[in-house]
């Protein structure tokens, strides 16, 4: 039943119930089929880059809708990411596999894992985090702009952001307004976008998707 899982699926997504139901189904052939079919690297790109401007006082880091684990892993695998790290999904089936996740030296990728819903108030503390990270979770049409809200509740003042946003929704959702507005009001600093690669092989290889980053004022 996964296997017939796809893209379109995802982007169909309405709502918060919406979402669970159709990750509770993919999370198990989540990576070995869609990741591996698509040649899916975007989670790569965004590592990179919030490892390309992080530094020792960027932890802990906040992984949101971590999924499964990637960004997670890749970030784990720089010796110069800051730590802790900690992962943030709304799918338990999807945290089940990224709890399995580990370094090279055997280590869980994650220190902690929360079930959270970012269309709704979290349950973590304000400023809590010093890093921010997010691929794949600002593509469905659920999650809008509103909830950079709660995100900058928990993250302290001077944390470092790196969200992946869909590059279809990234102006016609409002996104990049809002970043621009943000900037503006002093939210936060002026944000860079960064172009990486989405996918390695398949039919939507050299599509480049955004990545915007940016620190809490």
């Amino acid at each position: 039943m996964s296997n017939d899982i796809d893209l379109a699926d995802a982007y169909a997504l309405q709502t918060p119930d919406d979402n669970r139901d159709l990750y509770s189904r993919w999370a198990n052939t989540y990576e070995s089929g869609f990741i591996t079919d698509n040649g899916y690297v975007y989670h790569l790109g965004v590592a990179q880059v919030f490892l390309g401007r992080s530094t020792y006082n960027d932890g802990p880091i906040l992984d949101v809708g971590c999924g499964t684990g990637l960004v997670g892993e890749a970030l784990r695998t720089d010796s110069s990411c800051p730590g802790p790290l900690d992962g943030l999904d709304i799918s338990p089936e999807m945290l089940k596999k990224a709890l399995e996740k580990r370094t090279v030296e055997g280590e869980s990728v994650y220190s902690e894992l929360h079930v959270g819903d970012l269309t709704a108030i979290l349950e973590l503390a304000d400023e809590a985090y010093g890093g921010i990270t997010s691929c794949g979770t600002f593509t469905h049409g659920h999650v809008g702009p509103g909830a950079l809200d709660e995100l900058y509740r928990i993250a302290r003042p001077g944390a470092l952001f790196a969200i992946g946003v869909n590059p279809d929704h990234y102006v016609t959702h409002g996104f990049a307004d809002r970043f621009a507005d943000d900037a503006v009001a002093g939210t936060i600093t002026e944000p860079a976008v960064h172009l990486v690669p989405t996918y390695e092989s398949g039919p939507n290889v050299g599509v480049l998707s955004p990545v915007i980053v940016f620190r809490r004022q």
